[in-house]
């Protein structure tokens, strides 16, 4: 019986080791024993003796680097034993499996780690604002960490981005953001994000609009990207082209109140192209989207006003699009005021900017009526 256990003993050493070289085997009985001081040692000397076998970079991946949180180097091994051969099956801490699965495995577990953490690390801010730089440096690091395991990830990126463009850090913002689109450049998070974040930043309009444009053809029916499209069209003095993408936008947004706002946007470009008329509709839309919208009920009561001053001063209005006629003027005062009166007895808060304003109103009718 003695005999046939010390067999056995030595079968199930063989089996465990297999092959393998002696700087192998005393790598691998080194990491049984925990002693990982020695097994880092070993593992080099192993790989240079089997340089076709993938097995031993993971190891040294998952035993060592990841352990020590040396993520690059981690990574750098795992794409080793990939050129090697990625569909060799290994042991792995007592698991066979595939390389690939192996690599793949490993990366999720260590990436979703590192970011969660990060993630946690924002959340606190929320209940700690005077701590927000302490968090948000934590933060940073583990999302670094987590971008340095799965560079592919661009959500990673974005992110980080925004982590730097709270902290401040504009510059890390603009190069973060960037390098998402880089990584997924059909994504429509990284675009849409680049396009937020290089906002935020201070780029300028020409540049942010590439990304907008991007992302909208992605999802050429998501209001979000196309109210963001829209105003950036309009920074950049192309109010046709804002209009013509609000229109889109509205008659794909299904929340009243998301469309009211595209309405009252709408609203303020007529407006600002003295088409007083299409202003006048666009921010009734809006305020019968959303009745506490009183900005809203005020821009009807401008673009009144608007088409009152256009009557009042003929061709020195809005291009020389009205004749001047003081009846039509008046009357259009006369609606401004009425409108402004309205949201006055609602908004009580703010009576005294709409007096202000009825003042001038009634200043302008008062004109017309006299003229």
């Amino acid at each position: 019986m003695k005999i046939t256990k010390i067999y056995f003993i030595i079968f199930l050493v063989i089996s465990f080791f297999g092959c393998s070289s002696q700087e192998y085997t005393t790598a691998k009985l080194a990491i049984q024993q925990s002693d990982f001081n020695k097994a880092a040692e070993w593992l080099p000397k192993a790989m240079a003796v089997e340089p076709d076998n993938p097995e031993i970079p993971i190891v040294m991946a998952v035993e060592i680097y990841a352990e020590n949180e040396q993520w690059e180097d981690m990574v750098t091994l795992f794409n080793k034993a990939m050129d090697i051969n990625p569909d060799k099956v290994i042991e792995i801490r007592g698991s066979f499996i595939p390389v690939k699965d192996a690599v793949s495995n490993y990366v999720e577990f260590h990436w979703a780690k590192e970011f969660n953490a990060g993630v946690e690390q924002f959340k606190k801010i929320q209940n700690d604002q005077d701590n927000k730089v302490k968090y948000l440096d934590i933060a940073i690091n583990h999302f670094k960490n987590a971008s340095l395991i799965k560079p592919s990830d661009s959500n990673t990126y974005t992110t980080l981005a925004k982590c730097y463009i709270d902290k401040g850090d504009k510059i890390a913002a603009q190069e973060a953001v960037v390098t998402a689109v880089e990584k997924n450049p059909e994504s429509f998070d990284a675009n849409f994000s680049a396009g937020q974040i290089l906002a935020r930043s201070g780029s300028n309009s020409s540049i942010v609009l590439p990304f907008y444009k991007k992302a909208a053809e992605i999802e050429p029916s998501n209001s979000k990207v196309l109210r963001e499209l829209a105003g950036t069209y309009y920074d950049l003095g192309n109010k046709e082209e804002s209009i013509t993408i609000f229109r889109n936008a509205i008659s794909n947004e299904i929340d009243k109140i998301v469309k009211a706002d595209l309405y009252f946007n709408l609203g303020v470009i007529y407006s600002q192209m003295c088409d007083y008329e299409e202003a006048e509709i666009a921010f009734d839309e809006a305020f019968f989207l959303n009745e506490e919208d009183f900005e809203a009920a005020l821009g009807m009561a401008r673009s009144y006003e608007g088409l009152g001053d256009n009557y009042l001063n003929g061709s020195e209005g809005c291009g020389g699009a009205f004749e001047k006629d003081l009846d039509e003027a008046a009357k259009w005062f006369r609606k401004a005021e009425k409108k402004i009166k309205s949201v006055m007895i609602i908004d009580i808060d703010n009576k005294d900017t709409y007096r202000k304003n009825l003042e001038l109103v009634r200043f302008k009718r008062d004109i017309a009526e006299g003229g």
